[in-house]
């Protein structure tokens, strides 16, 4: 009878021990459920998270100590941890130590854990600056998946000072032995980034040269910012990036701005890049992202709008972006060297991986006020050691302007690097380049190979075997000084820009519908395009007053609304920064803007059948 008493005690002592922390919970000051964040973690550690999962919400206020989360039981899809506040009102103003790798946060190898609305800022001196924003580590048989980082801000350099090239944002590093172990489905979503050496950065399981021994899958990245308040980049020796990953198999970096990565007095050993977004040995999707200014000062490397290796039978779609305001500063390029120090897309083969790049309405405008000393492309495929990358490039705008010092230094539209046609398939193209030593297309292009180049459209097309029912002719645009790159409505002949349309991209980079069977080159859908060749019957969409300051009010005659019907205001970058339901012809009227900034913006009214747009100047 002993034994079967002891029995059941160890049973409930088992279950309650098992039931973990779960529900709603404050931390942060003597009022709250946890005075402080170690509290918090150590029972965290102690009794893990519930069925249900637990959410802290962190009281107003600053917080100077450092977060680090590990150990901790019973996180799953159904009992996750939330860590969150009320936007704007808590910060972590951290001072960093002699370490090479502090973070603000750091979580080593646990998953379902959310934060949100959480502000980071080093505010360190030299010598102790702040490395990492967000640190997360996975060990050989626990990755971190399933995380979510959202709503959020990260502002790096001590004390506002420019920042260490070792910094990051956001860095997720795998560790794995295993598939199961790998860094998996994350997500950072709505995150402003400032002031960084680097800004997010993915790296899978891999050995010393960068071979990738166990792929990270489906992790995303998506409506961030990175350089709008204080550019990405530094002073030191070594290479930036907006985004970076390697070896990450279905990757979504979709909706992001990099307004400014400016990488300065930088002149390292080795050939290392500055790039807005980079996947190396990887696959997945980039879109509707806006490359506004890269620049890279120093020898030697290389600048790049996207930088895409693709592994072998998969595919990486890069549809939608644009891509301008390249800058590669204070350097000269050798004379017998085949290299592309300036790219907007840059296509190559990597560690024999062989994945196809789709390369779809893009917009890349490359331009110089004076003439530069090294070459550079819009789009360049390019071949290595153990093959030749293929792709698809249709329905892009590529436009170089720039002009060289030298015959020896050219500017291209379209490069294709691979020994063999057929490999690249391009068609209905804009490919334009009138800078001193352009030209349109470059076929053959790489060490100790013939290339040929030329500035005329029909014989790139004999040479390239490709590009058939592809146009040269100079690009006209609305506004590039407010990056504005969409097709002038004033343009003579609007028909000049109209491809086949491909169904798989039924969006442009602003969220307009591309519903034709035609429609327009580039990322952008053409302000004019449902007056060519329109089969809804003519519907004008009117904004005023246009200027306007506080109030707008809409006209759409002959409209009928439905229960979809919706009005969106865009930024020139592509951000949604004011939506509103229409649910009656009342709500067209006095709409209450005053909270959006100087400039022009883009309406945007759709309902089940239609979508329509306008332009708006706010003063």
């Amino acid at each position: 009878m002993k034994k079967i008493y002891l029995v059941i005690v160890s049973l409930m002592i088992t279950s309650v021990s098992a039931q973990g922390l779960s529900g709603e919970f404050t931390v942060g000051d003597l009022e709250a459920d946890y005075e402080t964040f170690t509290q918090m973690i150590s029972d965290l550690q102690e009794e893990g998270v519930g069925e249900g999962g637990a959410t802290f919400t962190v009281v107003p206020g600053t917080y100077s100590n450092p977060i680090i989360l590990e150990a901790i039981p019973g996180l799953s899809e159904t009992s996750p941890l939330v860590i969150t506040a009320e936007p704007e009102t808590v910060f972590f103003n951290i001072i960093g130590t002699s370490s090479s790798s502090d973070a603000a946060i750091t979580v080593n190898s646990l998953s379902h854990i959310t934060f949100e609305n959480l502000n980071i800022r080093d505010i360190g001196t030299e010598g102790n600056e702040l490395e990492r924003g967000f640190s997360f580590a996975g060990s050989s048989s626990a990755g971190c998946s399933f995380n979510v980082i959202r709503n959020c801000s990260i502002f790096l350099g001590a004390s506002g000072d420019r920042p260490l090239a070792s910094s990051r944002a956001i860095r997720f590093a795998s560790n794995a032995d295993s598939q199961e172990a790998a860094n998996s489905n994350n997500i950072i979503d709505n995150v402003s980034i400032d002031n960084s050496g680097s800004g997010i950065q993915f790296l899978a399981s891999a050995d010393f040269f960068g071979r990738v021994d166990f792929e990270d899958e489906n992790n995303q990245i998506i409506n961030c910012t990175f350089g709008s308040e204080a550019s990405l980049g530094h002073d030191e020796s070594s290479g930036a990036f907006a985004i970076n990953t390697l070896g990450n198999r279905g990757m979504i970096i979709k909706n992001n701005v990099i307004d400014s990565i400016t990488n300065l007095n930088s002149f390292p050993a080795l050939p290392v890049s500055t790039s807005g977004i980079s996947i190396d040995s990887g696959s997945g999707e980039i879109s509707q992202n806006v490359i506004n200014y890269i620049e890279r000062e120093g020898t030697p490397g290389s600048v790049f709008g996207i930088r895409v290796s693709t592994i072998s039978d998969e595919t990486t779609l890069i549809a939608n972006n644009k891509i301008s305001g390249l800058v590669r500063s204070e350097f000269t390029g050798p004379t017998s060297d085949p290299t592309i120090y300036l790219n907007g897309i840059w296509i190559f083969e990597q560690d024999g991986n062989l994945g196809l790049a789709r390369v779809l309405h893009n917009t890349i405008v490359l331009d110089r006020e004076d003439p530069v000393s090294y070459p550079s492309a819009g789009v360049q495929l390019r071949s290595g050691s153990t093959g030749q990358p293929p792709a698809e490039i249709f329905n892009n705008l590529i436009s170089n302007s720039i002009s060289t010092t030298d015959p020896i230094y050219r500017s291209y539209a379209l490069v294709d690097g691979n020994l063999e046609r057929g490999i690249l398939t391009a068609d209905y193209n804009l490919l334009f380049a009138d800078g001193e030593n352009g030209f349109l297309g470059s076929i053959g292009r790489r060490l100790g190979a013939d290339e040929e180049f030329t500035n005329d459209l029909e014989e790139f097309i004999l040479i390239s075997e490709t590009n058939e029912n592809s146009v040269s002719f100079t690009p006209e645009f609305v506004d590039t000084d407010q990056n504005d790159f969409s097709i002038s409505p004033e343009v003579e002949n609007p028909r000049d820009y109209v491809v086949p349309r491909i169904p798989e991209i039924d969006e442009d980079i602003l969220g307009t519908m591309r519903e034709m069977e035609e429609t327009y080159l580039g990322a952008y859908e053409g302000t004019v395009f449902l007056s060519i060749n329109s089969p809804i019957s003519k519907t004008d969409l009117s904004v005023y007053p246009n200027p306007a300051n506080n109030f707008i009010s809409l006209e759409l005659p002959g409209l009928v609304l439905d229960s979809n019907s919706k009005l969106q205001l865009f930024n020139l970058n592509g951000q949604l920064v004011f939506e509103k339901s229409i649910q009656d012809r009342n709500s067209l009227e006095n709409i209450q803007i005053n909270s959006l900034k100087s400039g022009l913006y883009i309406v945007k009214f759709t309902n089940k059948s239609q979508s329509l747009t306008e332009k708006l100047m706010v003063q």
